[in-house]
C-alpha cells in the first residue's frame, strides 16, 4: 500500500478541461471515494491515477515518488471496472492468474495467490467456472479478486457497483469494506452514489466540474458542506434564502419567513450584507402545533402541509411556507399524524443544525 499525492492535476479534451488543478493527499491504507455527479471528472481523475492518461500540468507521487510519465504496467496497481472486463473464453481461476502470467510469476505461486484471493472474496468454490455461469455479483468479486491477486499498491474501483441490483449492491459494499480492513491495501473508488459513499468511506473529495469542492470524511461532509453544491448533493437539504445580518455567532440571517440563527461556523469569506442560504436537513426539523408558541421562540418556520407519506417506522412532511417556499422534513416518531394535506403547521429547528452558505452564483 502507498499514499498518494496529486500536486495541481489538470487534464483538457480540446476545449473541455475535464480535471481543473485537483490536489489531493491520500494516506496509506486509506478508503478514499471521489464523488461527484456525471461529467464532474472523477473517472478522468482515476484514469490519471492509473496511467491511463497523462495530466497537461501537474503531478502524481506515490510515496513521495513522482510517478506523473511511469506508463500503467509500472505503477502496480488494480483496475476494478464498471463492466468486469472478465475475459469470457477463460475460467474464473484463468481471470484471476492473468496479471501473475504477465509479471511471470511461477505457477506454484500463482496456485497460492489465486486461491488466496478467490477464498478473500468468497469465490473459491467457482474457480473452474466461466464468467457466464455468474450472478453479476460473482463476476464483481471475481473482478477484484483479479486487482488483488497482483498485491498491488493501489486499487481503483470505477463505479465497481453500479450494474448490480439494489440488493446486491448493499451486499457488495459491505464485502468491499471488508476486504479493504483485511487487506489494509490503499483503495480509490469511484461513485455518484451519496450513500455508498457515505456508508464505505474513510474520507472523500466530492468533485463539481472537474474541480474538488470538499475534502473530508463523511460525517463531516454531510453535517458541514462548505457550499451550497456540496449541501444538496450529499443527501437532501433544504434551503432558505435570506440576507446575513450578523457573521458573529450565533450567526442571524433575515428571511422572508422570519430570522434564522445558527451556531455553525460559517463559510470563509462572508459578511453582513450577503445575500445566503440556509442548508437545514429534513432529519433537524421538527413539528410544533401552531398554537405552541408561548412567547419568543427561535429559528420558527410556519407554512401548510401540501403532502404526507407515512412509511411505518418514519413520516415524509413536504410543506409550503409562507413565502412559497417548499421544504421537506422527517418524523421519525409517528405516533400519530401531526397535521394533514392543507393544514397550517409550525417548524422548528436548532440553531445548531443551520448551515449558512453563499448563495449559488
Amino acid at each position: 500500500m502507498v499514499s498518494l499525492t496529486l500536486q495541481g492535476i489538470t487534464r483538457k479534451f480540446g476545449d473541455v478541461t475535464a480535471v481543473d488543478d485537483v490536489s489531493l493527499e491520500i494516506t496509506r491504507g486509506e478508503l478514499f471515494f471521489l464523488l461527484g455527479p456525471s461529467g464532474c471528472g472523477k473517472t478522468t481523475l482515476l484514469r490519471l491515477i492509473a496511467g491511463f492518461y497523462a495530466p497537461d500540468r501537474g503531478n502524481i507521487l506515490f510515496d513521495g515518488q513522482d510517478v506523473t510519465r511511469t506508463p500503467p504496467h509500472r505503477r502496480n496497481t488494480g483496475m476494478v471496472f464498471q463492466n468486469y472486463a472478465l475475459w469470457p473464453h477463460m475460467s474464473v481461476w484463468e481471470n484471476v492468474a492473468y496479471g501473475l502470467g504477465l509479471r511471470k510469476v511461477p505457477s506454484s505461486e500463482q496456485k497460492d495467490r489465486v486461491s488466496e484471493a478467490l477464498r478473500m472474496v468468497r469465490m473459491d468454490a467457482y474457480g473452474e467456472r466461466s464468467p457466464n455461469q455468474l450472478s453479476g455479483g460473482q463476476q464483481q468479486r471475481v473482478a477484484l479478486a483479479r486487482a488483488l491477486v497482483i498485491q498491488p499498491d493501489v486499487v481503483l474501483l470505477d463505479e465497481p457497483l453500479s450494474n448490480l441490483d439494489a440488493r446486491l449492491r448493499l451486499e457488495m459494499r459491505d464485502e468491499i469494506r471488508r476486504i479493504h480492513d483485511e487487506t489494509g491495501t490503499t483503495m480509490i473508488y469511484v461513485t455518484h452514489d451519496q450513500k455508498e459513499a457515505l456508508s464505505m468511506a474513510d474520507r472523500m473529495a466530492v468533485m463539481d466540474m472537474g474541480a474538488v469542492a470538499q475534502t473530508g470524511d463523511p460525517r463531516s461532509i454531510y453535517a458541514r458542506p462548505v457550499s451550497a453544491f456540496v449541501a444538496d448533493f450529499i443527501g437532501e437539504t433544504n434551503f432558505v434564502a435570506g440576507r446575513l445580518t450578523s457573521a458573529e455567532t450565533p450567526l442571524s440571517v433575515e428571511t422572508a419567513v422570519g430570522v434564522l440563527h445558527s451556531t455553525v461556523e460559517p463559510a470563509e469569506g462572508l459578511s453582513p450584507g450577503d445575500e445566503v442560504v440556509c442548508s437545514v436537513r429534513p432529519e433537524a426539523i421538527r413539528v410544533s402545533e401552531p398554537d405552541a408558541a408561548g412567547g419568543e421562540e427561535e429559528n420558527v418556520l410556519d407554512g401548510v402541509v401540501r403532502q404526507t407519506v407515512y412509511l411505518g417506522d418514519h413520516e415524509q412532511y413536504s410543506v409550503r411556507l409562507d413565502d412559497g417556499t417548499l421544504v421537506k422534513l422527517v418524523d421519525h416518531h409517528p405516533g400519530r399524524r401531526r397535521a394533514g394535506p392543507g393544514a397550517p403547521i409550525r417548524l422548528k429547528c436548532d440553531a445548531s443544525q443551520v448551515v449558512v452558505l453563499g448563495k449559488p452564483g
